[in-house]
């Protein structure tokens, strides 16, 4: 279970740190502190990945390394904000944790690529005369 990525943060609505496995749909557990709400979700994952087996259900593979908004728009060099939009319109694939997003390496790789290219192709249009 342990190859598997937790977020971890503070709920004030619940008043307990909750803890979300993002390649697992639905699972996630709480604690009153860091420790135990870790100890809850590992017990959680263990619970998810025995009913998906006994439903005979596809058990995902860990997805890699996910990272927060800020380490995004780090990466792509752009504002926190806008990386937030294109997770909320989903023109970036992302995974809601809380009240944030986590996103897949990878993903921030591929959309970086795609933007690059759009933006020479556009610049290329933009270079032809127009008769």
């Amino acid at each position: 279970m342990n190859k598997y990525e937790i977020f971890l943060y503070w709920s004030d609505e619940d008043k307990a740190f909750i803890a979300e496995v993002p390649d697992l749909p639905g699972c996630a557990a709480h604690g009153k502190n860091r420790a135990e709400a870790i100890i809850n979700a590992e017990a959680a994952m263990a619970l998810w990945v025995e009913t998906t087996r006994q439903f005979g259900e596809r058990i995902p593979k860990p997805s890699g390394k996910l990272l927060t908004v800020a380490q995004a728009a780090q990466r792509m060099g752009l504002g926190v904000a806008m990386v937030r939009r294109y997770c909320a319109n989903g023109q970036l694939p992302a995974t809601k944790i809380g009240r944030d997003w986590a996103i897949r390496q990878r993903d921030i790789e591929s959309f970086a690529a795609i933007t690059r290219q759009r933006g020479k192709h556009l610049q290329q249009v933009h270079a032809q005369p127009n008769f």
